[in-house]
């Protein structure tokens, strides 16, 4: 697993282009917030990690699903989607204790998905 040594969602959120992302994450539920913080948050460390990525969606249950505790996410089954294909993903994803912020994240990207797999994964094809 890569592990993050700088956590980059709250600078994405903090951009002025995010005000409607973070009005739509006020409205959700707690652990809905969670998940998407750290859906965000694996979407910029593998854009970091690798430009030639362009993650643009996450599902964190695609293959199996997430295990969400008060202050930790973990998505052993999950697909991140870039430049039109779907990508294997793991990862583990540590939250401030009120859940508003990521404060550890780990990740490791599989293989494509094939895209037969896709509509039985439930992957849309486009965004």
């Amino acid at each position: 697993m890569i592990r993050a040594t700088e956590m980059l969602s709250a600078r994405t959120l903090a951009d002025p282009r995010s005000r409607q992302a973070r009005a739509d994450l006020a409205t959700l539920a707690s652990d809905e917030r969670m998940v998407q913080l750290c859906n965000l948050e694996a979407m910029d460390q593998i854009r970091k990690w690798r430009a030639d990525f362009q993650p643009e969606r996450v599902v964190p249950y695609a293959m199996a699903e997430e295990t969400i505790s008060a202050t930790s996410i973990t998505a052993s089954g999950a697909a991140f989607r870039s430049r039109r294909n779907w990508y294997a993903l793991k990862f583990t994803c540590e939250l401030a204790r009120d859940g508003e912020s990521v404060t550890g994240f780990a990740f490791l990207v599989g293989d494509p998905v094939s895209k037969e797999k896709w509509d039985e994964l439930g992957l849309p094809a486009v965004h």
